[in-house]
This record gives structure tokens, sequence and C-alpha cells, in this order.
């Protein structure tokens, strides 16, 4: 058992990975299961830097994982987070065949299980549950880009803070703010002024 609930990996996979496969076999989960390995990342620490392959798949169990491109001064551009229970992967094939273009770290002490792409990949064609896990995913994630594209061109930075504080309520006091202002397209002064500007806890 490597949870945090009580449950075994298989079980946590099919109840927040693959809950839309109503006829996933148990023993397809066990056998998935055994393709990873856990993992402790500490703060700050890379899972997988820019410029080198992405090949591994990561289900979290603890903490936050942030994505971010860094310029050639060295700056910082926050691209998303991850955080428990969520899987992170490589999903365009551009992502699987090229080298990184961003960084991704640990913005917290996380806990992961991890297993090689090729092998996660190589499971879910072999049973027959590729396409069904996989367009969930790759609509979900145009729909996120979508809607993350609509904000920074019609929402104010004050907007996208408050849908922030919405959507992501349990994650605001996790993430510091000079990365929420970056994730936000603000600075880190900017964004302290929103917060001053708005009853923060009812935002």
């Amino acid at each position: 058992m490597i949870d945090y609930e009580k449950k075994s990996l298989g079980e946590l996979l099919k109840e927040k990975i693959f809950y839309n496969i109503i006829s996933i076999d148990k023993k397809d989960l066990i056998e998935l299961s055994t393709l990873f390995v856990e993992k402790e990342y500490s703060h700050n620490e890379m899972l997988v830097k820019a410029g080198e392959k992405w090949d591994k798949v990561f289900f979290i169990h603890k903490g936050i994982i942030r994505l971010f491109y860094t310029n050639l001064e060295g700056q910082d551009y926050n691209k998303g987070f991850f955080w428990e229970n969520q899987l992170l992967w490589p999903i365009a094939p551009s992502a699987r065949k090229n080298n990184s273009l961003f960084n991704i770290s640990a913005l917290e002490t996380v806990t992961v299980s991890v297993c090689n792409f090729s092998s996660f990949y190589s499971w879910l064609t072999r049973h027959g549950y590729w396409e069904r896990f996989a367009l969930p995913y790759v609509e979900l994630f145009v729909e996120d880009k979508f809607r993350r594209e609509y904000e920074f061109l019609t929402n104010s930075a004050t907007e996208r803070f408050r849908h922030f504080c919405t959507e992501y309520s349990d994650l605001v006091g996790r993430i510091p703010d000079y990365h929420l202002a970056s994730y936000l397209g603000v600075t880190n002064v900017t964004l302290s002024r929103i917060k001053k500007s708005i009853d923060f806890n009812l935002c």
C-alpha cells in the first residue's frame, strides 16, 4: 500500500485517473501498479529539466509540482501547477519526442509514484485503454488552454486572481505570491496591490 488514504495505488488510479473507464479490470490495475515506484522530491528539486527528455509519468500523492520556463536572464515564467491525486505526463506527441522546453520541479516536498512513459503507454495500448484514457485528458487540456487564453486576453489581473481563488482555493495559501503572480502574468508588487484592494478572504 503506497497511498495516504489507506488505499492501494491501483485503487487510487481507478478512482482519480481511470474513473471514466468503468470496465477497467482490477488485475490490469494491479499490473499497472507494479510499473510505478514511489519517490520523494525535496522543495525546488527538479523532476525534469529544460533540455532533457520528459519520459516519465508522475502520480502525485502529496505536494505541488510546478511547470515553468526560464529565459536567458534566468527569470522564471510559471506555466502551470499540479497537485495531489493528479497525473502528470507528456500529453503532446512533440513533448514525448523532443527535449522538454520547460522545467518541472517540486514547489513543496513532493511524494509521487513514477513510471516510465513507454511502459505506461505499452500497458494502456496492450489492454485497449489508450483512447479512453488519452482523449478525455486531451479535451481537458485544450479546454484549459482556451480558458487561460481567454482570461489573459479579456480579463483584468484582478479578475484573473479572483477566478484562481474561486477555482483553486486550496492552493492559494500554498503557492508563494511570486509564483502565483508569474502564473497570473503580473508582478509580485501588482499581486500585492490586488490583494490589498479586495477582501482577500472573500475573493
